[in-house]
């Protein structure tokens, strides 16, 4: 019995330190995090580092995506485009150019697109081996936000899998 109670313990434990933060993305949406080693705060850029990885998170700002274009009003038909080739076609040409060096930036269209809900959000991505980056946008109902991670396969899997409502 007590063997149990602490192959229980143990469990719970770790299960704790691999959870070990909340990022609140909005009210609707949150990121489970393990405890980085530095966590900085640079202008508009939230960087959670690690040993052998890194994470950064921003509200995307539709005036910032490219300088002199100002995308406000069609930021989310444009980052949707990155990912899906067929919402490009209500875009104008010049911006469906931008598009698709953005996406073959991205590593697409090699790449595999993530495609998720998460309650009412829809999350687009892709994960690059090449470069071995991994890039998220979740869309949620008042802000679009940009993940970018430095890492694994793996480490981007599980960085999707910890994005959870609240």
């Amino acid at each position: 019995m007590e063997a149990t109670r602490l192959l229980l313990l143990g469990i719970l434990l770790t299960a704790f330190q691999a959870q070990s933060g909340e990022l609140v993305l909005s009210q609707d949406l949150a990121l489970g995090y393990a405890e980085p080693k530095l966590i900085s705060h640079s202008s508009t850029t939230l960087i959670l580092k690690y040993d052998d990885w890194s994470l950064s998170h921003r509200v995307v700002d539709s005036t910032a995506i490219y300088p002199k274009i100002n995308l406000s009003g069609i930021e989310e038909v444009y980052l949707h485009s990155l990912f899906l080739p067929a919402r490009r076609d209500s875009l104008p040409k010049w911006l469906q150019v931008l598009a698709e060096e953005q996406a073959r930036q991205f590593g697409l269209p090699e790449g595999q697109v993530v495609e998720e809900t998460v309650g009412n959000a829809k999350i687009l991505g892709t994960y690059n081996q090449q470069n071995e980056e991994g890039y998220l946008f979740i869309f949620d109902r008042g802000a679009i936000h940009q993940m970018t991670i430095a890492g694994t396969e793996k480490q981007y899997k599980e960085l999707i899998r910890n994005i959870r409502e609240r």
